[in-house]
């Protein structure tokens, strides 16, 4: 099978709306961008406090372009029957399969403010019910019920007309590498999605499926695309705090392994922390020259990842036409 490789449409950030672009201009863009571009499609993530909806912003892709939604779903806003609702709806219409990244609820803070108070052993029980649910649904013998009796869902002798023939069914991720996250991975066969690694600590092998997410900031020349680097994420006291606090504070395995590895030089000349200690992100981010930046990533694919999701980060310059010439060099 051959690598995809995603963008992110960041919905959580602001930046749209402090450089007051209109909300229909800026998604009609990013879906005609992506659409022009090697991209296979967009991971729409999930935010307590975006002001898009992912699903709305999937039927627009759907009905705008031939790329694919690759959508975050998070227990904490949506039942199991909405999703699959939902993912049978647009693979039917649009007779295209959905990516579905499943996450537990958000960082602790962000399940403070709306309650959500389980433990994360909690959570991972919650979200393997959840996917239980969805997988058994889209599966499941339309001429009979379906029940299901968990500690946080049930569902007593339903009928639901929504199978899903073999070629239209949702590929699923866990984004997580908690012990938790393992567990659930391992048990339901399902693709990891983690934090790109530096080439000099991959721990890819060929018992487990692998998505990689980070940034990519590429120019012609290594020392353009550093300008720009630095541009995007110079130092700020404010934010530093902030990310260091998030850091202390964050129940994610991923984000604390960032850190240690930043404590730990581990980075090279391509992969680089400054933007996740600087507060700007929460991912790596690769920067070099085209050929540096697709080197590296190439390399990602010949270890065997199964897709990428690149963030593209607000520089105020037009990023995805500049990461489509690394693209380009790809041999997927």
């Amino acid at each position: 099978m051959s690598v995809l490789i995603f963008n992110l449409l960041g919905i959580s950030r602001d930046a749209i709306f402090e450089e007051k672009v209109s909300f229909a201009s800026y998604l009609t863009d990013f879906i005609e961008q992506t659409n022009a571009s090697n991209f296979a499609g967009t991971l729409l993530p999930e935010s307590i406090e975006g002001p898009i909806n992912p699903w709305f912003f999937a039927q627009e892709m759907l009905s705008k372009s031939t790329k694919l939604p690759f959508i975050a779903i998070n227990p904490c806003f949506v039942h199991p029957l909405y999703v699959v609702r939902n993912l049978y709806n647009l693979s039917t219409l649009y007779q295209r399969p959905m990516y579905l990244n499943f996450i537990t609820g958000g960082s602790a803070v962000d399940s403070a403010k709306i309650a959500d108070h389980l433990s994360k052993a909690a959570k991972y029980q919650r979200l393997e019910e959840f996917i239980t649910i969805v997988q058994e649904l889209l599966t499941a013998n339309e001429n009979e019920t379906y029940s299901f009796k968990g500690d946080f869902y049930t569902l007593d002798q339903i009928v639901f007309k929504g199978s899903l023939p073999t070629a239209l069914q949702p590929i699923l991720h866990i984004a997580g590498s908690s012990e938790f996250a393992q567990r659930l991975i391992q048990k339901k066969q399902l693709t990891q999605l983690k934090m790109g690694e530096p080439l000099s600590k991959l721990s890819l092998n060929n018992t487990q499926k692998i998505s990689y997410h980070f940034g990519i900031i590429a120019r012609k020349t290594t020392s353009e695309a550093t300008e720009v680097l630095q541009s995007f994420s110079k130092a700020d006291r404010k934010r530093s705090i902030l990310q260091q606090i998030s850091i202390k504070q964050s129940q994610s395995v991923w984000k604390q392994n960032i850190y240690e590895r930043y404590k730990n030089s581990s980075s090279d000349f391509v992969y680089n922390l400054q933007p996740f200690i600087n507060g700007y992100t929460d991912v790596p981010y690769l920067v070099g020259s085209y050929d540096e930046v697709a080197n590296y990533i190439q390399t990602y694919i010949d270890k065997g990842i199964e897709s990428v999701i690149v963030e593209i980060p607000s520089t105020g310059h037009a990023e995805i036409p500049e990461i489509q010439k690394v693209l380009q060099q790809l041999i997927l």
